[in-house]
């Protein structure tokens, strides 16, 4: 039955960490036990970790699936794609990781180990929260949005849609994060950020437009 599958909607490498979280909240008994596969566009692969690779249209329509692509550009495209695809977006959490019952985790979100998700954080859709970061109280992080590893948001962050936080930036309480902007890899962020464009250094500066809207070329 389709309620029985999941899908992880990609084989790169934040693909396999995500169906590696799965696994291990099935076996911490956190989730149910669900058929698993992995869901993409072109197959390159029977078989990945031990689990098949399906082609998109030989899927099974109202099975569950979450998107595991770090561009937030992306991630977007498919969210939209999944919902005329029949598929449930639905959540990875890592039974390693902390989550306030008094925060909000939207659709289709991950969460992996060893992150922090404080008092009335708001996550939205779609968003992907990486390895060891800090979503400190009141912090809202709108859809679509990459957070990576290490990263630390202040109390009261507000982090609008389709953002990328870079591994390890730290970013100072109360700042507001324009959607479709960067926050590259150690950036130590003092000031508000406007949107659609790319901040690097310690202070974070604005060096130039996210004109693209990417973070990989």
């Amino acid at each position: 039955m389709s309620a029985d599958i999941w899908y992880i909607y990609g084989a790169g490498g934040l693909g396999v960490e995500t169906m590696d979280m799965l696994q291990n909240a099935i076996r911490q008994g956190t989730e149910k036990a669900y058929r698993l596969a992995f869901l993409v566009d072109d197959p390159r692969q029977a078989e990945l970790m031990g689990l098949p690779v399906v082609a998109v249209g030989s899927h099974v329509s109202g099975a569950r699936v979450t998107i595991a692509v770090g561009e937030p550009s992306a991630r977007a495209m498919l969210a939209e794609k999944v919902g005329t695809l029949g598929l449930v977006l639905a959540s990875v959490v890592s039974p390693l990781a902390f989550v306030s019952s008094h925060a909000q985790l939207g659709n289709g979100v991950i969460i992996a180990p060893y992150v922090s998700v404080q008092a009335t954080a708001k996550v939205g859709n779609n968003v992907a929260v990486n390895t060891a970061s800090i979503l400190g109280h009141d912090v809202v992080v709108e859809d679509n949005t990459v957070i990576s590893s290490q990263v630390s948001l202040g109390g009261g962050v507000h982090v609008e849609a389709l953002g990328y936080v870079g591994m390890g930036a730290l970013i100072k309480e109360k700042l507001h994060i324009g959607s479709s902007s960067i926050i590259g890899m150690g950036s130590v962020v003092h000031s508000d950020v406007p949107s659609d464009v790319i901040v690097l250094g310690n202070p974070g500066r604005v060096v130039r437009r996210n004109e693209d809207k990417k973070v990989f070329r």
